[in-house]
């Protein structure tokens, strides 16, 4: 019959765990609030529209692509904005990816995403400071 310590047991369930932890995480877009390249969405409300922007802020020179994708629906109707392409930006640059507005009121839904030096990055978090 063959038996273990229990305890020695614990060490590879953990090593485990953590390659799992690893497998399902790697080949993921990397959110971005911290770092050189910091990435997200800006967003201010004047007469009655909601103004939603992707900004960029980096402290290194990158070259890359976003998307900007949005879908909303409201009283006033529904809208399904694609925006995306190239961008560059030097060392210590803050640029504008991406801008829409819409019904203050809306619902709607918001794709932000930037591939810089060819990373990929989730940027649809909200950007704490603005341009």
């Amino acid at each position: 019959m063959l038996s273990f310590d229990k305890r020695l047991g614990v060490i590879p369930a953990l090593f485990g765990l953590g390659l799992a932890a690893f497998a399902v995480t790697s080949g993921q877009a990397e959110t971005t609030s911290t770092g050189p390249v910091q990435c997200g969405i800006t967003s201010t409300t004047q007469n009655g529209m909601l103004m939603l922007e992707g900004a960029l802020r980096t402290d290194v020179a990158v070259n890359g692509s976003y998307q900007f994708r949005l879908q909303s629906s409201g009283s006033g109707g529904s809208s399904n904005i694609s925006q995306g392409g190239n961008f560059s930006a030097a060392a210590h640059d803050k640029v504008s990816l991406g801008k829409v507005m819409i019904n203050a009121g809306s619902k709607y839904d918001l794709v932000f995403e930037v591939t810089a030096n060819g990373q990929k990055l989730d940027c649809d978090q909200d950007l704490v400071t603005t341009l």
